[in-house]
């Protein structure tokens, strides 16, 4: 091989030896690379970006007062399904206080916290549990509790009351820290046993729990 000529973009390239050519490959590949990773960084910023603005407007609607958190870490092991924030005592977050995403989507509750950092239990957490209340004709209460990061449902719910796939679930405000109203998930599935006094649903949640970056603690809930 004497030369080799590529056209590109209508400009000619010649190349005289094959390490000439397979550098140039090398360089257009890190550039190419380099622009698909702005291009994920882009889109991150604006769904962050996004997510922040409807925080911002549900907080600012509802009167809410927030702390503006970010998730630094996640619990990797398999019995328990927490996240780890930035924020801590010094900044006003307590036990028990409830952490939402968008539009007032319910994400988990505040488990631990140190002085600079706290841990938020997610809803599908096998220690998690929230009272809540199906928006349905009933009105109907019951306690969503987690399953080892795999499934959420609602239990305790009164036998007798209809329960249908679709209606939404929303946090009922009978709990201390938790106020009423705050979107957690909709009914996938219902289960009943003859003559039991309980039925139980099985909720999909509104939140993606692994998708969490940015969230907000609502603080001073009465």
């Amino acid at each position: 091989m004497y030369a080799l000529s590529v056209k590109i973009n209508n400009t000619e390239e010649e190349f005289t030896t094959s390490e000439d050519l397979l550098e140039a490959y090398k360089k257009i590949k890190d550039e190419w690379l380099k622009n698909k990773i702005n291009e994920v960084e882009l889109e991150t910023l604006r769904q962050d970006n996004e997510n922040l603005r409807q925080e911002l407007n549900f907080i600012k609607t509802k009167n809410y007062d927030s702390i503006g958190i970010e998730v630094i870490g996640k619990n990797i092991d398999p019995t328990e399904s927490t996240l780890i924030i930035n924020r801590g005592s010094k900044d006003g977050v307590r036990e028990g206080s409830p952490v939402v995403v968008g539009n007032g989507i319910l994400v988990g509750k505040i488990a631990k916290v140190e002085e600079k950092i706290s841990v938020v239990r997610l809803l599908d957490d096998n220690q998690s549990k929230v009272a809540a209340t199906v928006i349905n004709y009933e009105k109907s209460v019951g306690l969503i509790e987690g399953g080892y990061g795999i499934s959420v449902q609602m239990n305790f719910i009164p036998q007798s009351e209809s329960i249908g796939v679709g209606d939404i679930v929303v946090t009922s405000g009978l709990e201390e820290k938790m106020p009423r109203g705050l979107l957690v998930g909709a009914v996938q599935a219902v289960e009943k046993e003859a003559h039991q006094p309980f039925q139980k649903a099985v909720i999909k949640p509104f939140a993606k729990f692994d998708k969490v970056t940015i969230a907000s603690v609502l603080i001073n809930v009465e």
